[in-house]
C-alpha cells in the first residue's frame, strides 16, 4: 500500500510541476524567458542547457542553419564553431532525430557512431563544453518539417519515468517559441509573388505556372530566386516550406 501511495504522490508531483512550468511558458514573452524556463524545470535532472529549432537541410549555410534555431541556452563557443564547421550534417544526433520521432539519450546512441570519425569527433569536442550528456526530443511541425529539443550538460540523470514528461514539455515550449518567433517582422510579398508560391506549393514547374499565369518561364525563374532570397531558402522545397510556417500559403 506504501508504495502504491508513494506512486500515487509522485504521479501528482509530476503533474504540478508539467502544469507550473506550461504556466510559465504561456507568461514567457521573449525567447530568453522561454530558454530559461526550459533549463530550469530540467535543473534538477542535472541539465543546464537547452537548443530547440527546426533541422537544416543540406546545402543550408551556416547562418541559415542558425536561423532556424528558436530556444537556445547553449555555450557560445560551441556554437560558432559547430555551425561555421558544419558539424550538424555529421552529428549522431540530428541523424537520429531525422530517422525517429522517439525521444533518446545522447549515450544510447554511442554504439552507432563508436567506429566512424566524424559523428565521434563532433560528440568528443561537445564534452569540451561540459555538452557530454544529452537528451532530445524529436518532432514533426505542422508543415512536416523535422525538428528537435536537446538538454544537455555535463552529468544528467533521467529516469525511465520522466522521459514523457520532458517530451511533453518539450513539445509545448518549443511550440511556444515557434510561435514566438514568426508572429512578428511578417514576410511581404507582391501578388504576383504570391501566385507562383502559390502554384510552387502545389506542385507545378516552372514551364507550367508561366502556361498557367500566362507569363515567361524566365520570369517565374526570376521570382522564384526572388522568393528564395526573401525567405532566406536554398531551394524549391524550403521555400515553400518556410512560406507555410509564415502561413503565406493558404
Amino acid at each position: 500500500m506504501r508504495a502504491v501511495q508513494q506512486g500515487v504522490t509522485m504521479s501528482r508531483r509530476t503533474l504540478d510541476d508539467t502544469l507550473t512550468f506550461i504556466a510559465r511558458v504561456d507568461r514567457a514573452s521573449t525567447p530568453a524567458q522561454l530558454a530559461d524556463a526550459g533549463v530550469d524545470v530540467a535543473r534538477p535532472l542535472g541539465f543546464s542547457h537547452v537548443l530547440a529549432g527546426i533541422i537544416p537541410l543540406p546545402g543550408m549555410t551556416a547562418e541559415q542553419q542558425i536561423s532556424n534555431v528558436v530556444l537556445q541556452r547553449w555555450p557560445k563557443a560551441w556554437s560558432e564553431r559547430y555551425f561555421t564547421k558544419g558539424y550538424l550534417f555529421d552529428d549522431p544526433t540530428i541523424q537520429r532525430v531525422n530517422a525517429s520521432t522517439e525521444p533518446f539519450l545522447w549515450s544510447e546512441l554511442e554504439p552507432t557512431y563508436r567506429n566512424t570519425p566524424a559523428p565521434t569527433r563532433v560528440m568528443g569536442e561537445a564534452r569540451e563544453f561540459n555538452l557530454g550528456c544529452g537528451f532530445t526530443v524529436p518532432m514533426i511541425t505542422l508543415n512536416g518539417q523535422t525538428a528537435g529539443f536537446s538538454l544537455a550538460s555535463e552529468r544528467a540523470e533521467v529516469p525511465s519515468v520522466l522521459r514523457g514528461q520532458l517530451q511533453l514539455i518539450a513539445m509545448y515550449a518549443f511550440a511556444r517559441a515557434l510561435a514566438q518567433k514568426y508572429k512578428s517582422g511578417p514576410v511581404n510579398l507582391t501578388p504576383r509573388e504570391m501566385d507562383i508560391l502559390q502554384w510552387m506549393a502545389e506542385g507545378k514547374s516552372d514551364w507550367e505556372i508561366s502556361v498557367i499565369l500566362k507569363v515567361s518561364e524566365h520570369l517565374v525563374d526570376k521570382i522564384a530566386r526572388q522568393l528564395r532570397a526573401k525567405l532566406n531558402a536554398t531551394n524549391r522545397t524550403q521555400t515553400v516550406a518556410i512560406a507555410l510556417r509564415h502561413n503565406l500559403i493558404r
